[in-house]
């Protein structure tokens, strides 16, 4: 059975949607990076001041906010965890595997998303909702995420998305047609590019 990650999945659906083009570094990346890094070492209570800029201030400041006990480290919050769940074709069996940021609320799972740029939906979220209902063996309506985005000095945003079964199947058809696809010559290429446009975060899972 073969594990695919979360950054795999999103470059063979860059490749097989734009055969042509070569994935582009965002320029976004490395400050996500760098702010992902910064949440992770706050969390641990670890000194970050010498590694503080403008705006990683501001959005350290917004994201505590939009996520009451984010940055404590007894509050039941689990940053970048791996999750995993079977996707079953045809003639092949996968394991899904991707980085989730959790937290209990109210005795309900909670997956949350901070990041520069958009707080609307997107691609990689879907698939880790998709993967988060399987491994908590959850209703899709059951799910709620959290995305909280921010940008140069400007207020961050919040949005808070509900799930339903509806979006659960549509994923669930795209993922089956993107495996199902011959992708050899998008995988055979996945290495050569470490940071592209879906910014997914691959820094190493911190233990809390």
């Amino acid at each position: 059975m073969a594990i695919i990650s979360l950054k795999e999945l999103a470059f063979l659906n860059y490749q097989l949607s734009f055969p042509l083009g070569n994935p582009i570094t965002s320029a976004n990346s490395t400050q996500q990076k760098q702010f992902q890094l910064l949440v992770k070492q706050k969390r641990m209570g670890l000194n970050i001041q010498p590694l503080l800029n403008k705006p990683f201030s501001i959005w350290l400041k917004q994201l505590e906010s939009f996520i009451p006990g984010i940055f404590d480290p007894r509050k039941k919050i689990y940053l970048h965890t791996k999750w995993q769940a079977r996707l079953m074709l045809e003639k092949a069996d996968y394991r899904l595997e991707v980085p989730i940021n959790a937290g209990i609320v109210k005795n309900k799972v909670r997956l949350y998303e901070w990041r520069i740029g958009s707080a609307e939906l997107i691609w990689s979220d879907r698939v880790k909702l998709w993967v988060a209902s399987n491994y908590l063996q959850y209703s899709p309506e059951k799910l709620v995420i959290v995305i909280c985005a921010f940008s140069g000095d400007r207020n961050g945003r919040v949005t808070k998305t509900r799930w339903d079964e509806r979006d659960y199947n549509a994923i669930e058809g795209e993922l089956k047609l993107l495996l199902a696809k011959d992708t050899s010559k998008a995988t055979s290429n996945f290495r050569k590019y470490p940071d592209y446009v879906f910014n997914i975060d691959e820094i190493e899972e911190i233990q809390i």
